[in-house]
């Protein structure tokens, strides 16, 4: 192998872990229900609601984004980040958003390749069709599709990472 290949390689692998263990120690631990369950009960109280959310997307477009992902898991997300990418940044972030039970990404970024969600509409109607697609995927019993950034993920590994992508969310309800 190349020195400089090796030794730019192994920089790289250094950084991913130093960048994995800071996280690690940033990202606070959650001892919360992260059941869909949970999730499902915690969506209908909302739907009695007036929910405003503390970011440039309104209470529609959030829910709505929240329900894509989970529609996603079941038939595939229009575009991937690299191979890469999933097996080493990917991989890595899941697994300390899981260990901590509390993830932490971008609230404004859509998924890559999505249509672009529609501004306004009916809060009520994008809360149930958050719910609906969390009951359809409870009931899912095919194959899931590899998450855009994490890659292959089991059925309960999609779960929580469903319900901590929601909570991170409504970090910024107001």
């Amino acid at each position: 192998m190349n020195r400089r290949i090796f030794i730019a390689s192994t920089a790289g692998v250094g950084i991913l872990a130093a960048l994995g263990t800071a996280s690690w120690c940033v990202i606070p631990e959650n001892a919360d229900d992260l059941s869909i369950a949970s999730l499902v009960n915690r969506l209908k109280a909302m739907q009695k609601q007036d929910i405003v959310f503390a970011s440039s997307w309104t209470s529609f477009q959030c829910f709505n984004h929240m329900a894509q992902s989970v529609e996603y898991s079941m038939t595939g997300y229009p575009e991937h980040k690299s191979d890469l990418f999933k097996t080493v940044v990917g991989t890595a972030a899941f697994t300390a958003f899981s260990n901590k039970g509390y993830m932490k990404h971008n609230l404004e970024e859509a998924i890559p390749g999505a249509p672009e969600l529609i501004v306004q509409g009916d809060t009520k109607e994008s809360i149930q069709r958050l719910i609906d697609a969390l009951v359809t995927f409870e009931n899912f019993s095919g194959e899931l599709a590899p998450h855009f950034a994490y890659g292959g993920l089991t059925k309960a590994e999609y779960a929580l990472a469903h319900v901590l992508h929601a909570n991170d969310h409504f970090t910024q309800l107001v």
